[in-house]
């Protein structure tokens, strides 16, 4: 039994009791009845006995009301610095792509070492990059993907690849078809049930197109750094396309 049920059970019996002694006092003695002053005074114990027990419940409610506000505010704060945790990752996260994007050396195919670069923030399992030719998508680099997988070609609007392109939004699919991709490992051929497509924008054109596979969720706030991304690899592919 809790305390304040407790104190609610105490308050209520004593009220009852403090009521049948004043009306036994009242009654048991017949001049009070026709004594005005005396009449007063009873209605006052009355009404303050009342007042008590009402002050008693109130008091106890608010601490219940004030209690339960606490425990919500609590539940709030942790939620907060929850999603304040895996807001702060994620920045953390892209700002290492971002760094490692800038050290990547002009020898090297720079597709190819941007997914490496993916997979180790975001522990993709599989990954393509789809450069603009002149009118078609075609994969230049890849991760993961093994056998002779035929990677078709794709125009801006067709397919969803395509349609990313066009809108020019990162994109994050979730519980993708079981024959979409498989990962073919030790352990023998799953499938990854995450998607993100990521497209790198230039100006007012989608030049390339990053897709990629996660077995664990992408942060879905993940668009909110994506502007500071898109400029980094922009500017990297402008710098490599100078150097040749």
């Amino acid at each position: 039994m809790s305390k304040n049920l407790v104190r609610k059970i105490i308050a209520t019996v004593f009220f009852i009791l403090s009521l049948f002694l004043i009306w036994q006092l009242f009654t048991v003695n017949p001049e009070y009845q026709n004594n005005t002053e005396m009449t007063i005074r009873f209605g006052a114990l009355f009404l303050s006995n009342l007042f008590l027990f009402v002050l008693t419940y109130t008091f106890q409610t608010e601490k219940i009301i004030e209690k339960e506000k606490g425990i919500v505010l609590q539940k709030e704060k942790h939620f907060d610095d929850i999603e304040e945790e895996k807001t702060g990752d994620t920045e953390l996260k892209i700002n290492r792509i971002i760094s490692n994007v800038k050290n990547v050396s002009s020898d090297k195919n720079f597709f190819e070492e941007l997914l490496k670069i993916f997979s180790k923030e975001f522990y993709i399992v599989q990954g393509l990059i789809y450069v603009k030719g002149k009118d078609k998508f075609k994969m230049t680099a890849s991760y993961a993907i093994y056998g002779n997988k035929k990677i078709n070609e794709f125009s801006e609007g067709q397919g969803i690849p395509g349609q990313v392109a066009k809108d020019m939004k990162i994109k994050i699919i979730t519980d993708i078809p079981e024959d979409y991709i498989n990962v073919v490992s030790g352990l023998g051929a799953c499938s990854p049930q995450n998607l993100l497509f990521i497209p790198i924008v230039s100006g007012n054109e989608t030049i390339a197109l990053i897709e990629a596979t996660a077995f664990d969720k992408f942060p879905e706030n993940l668009e909110l750094y994506y502007n500071e991304l898109n400029s980094a690899l922009v500017k990297k592919i402008k710098n490599l396309k100078n150097d040749e």
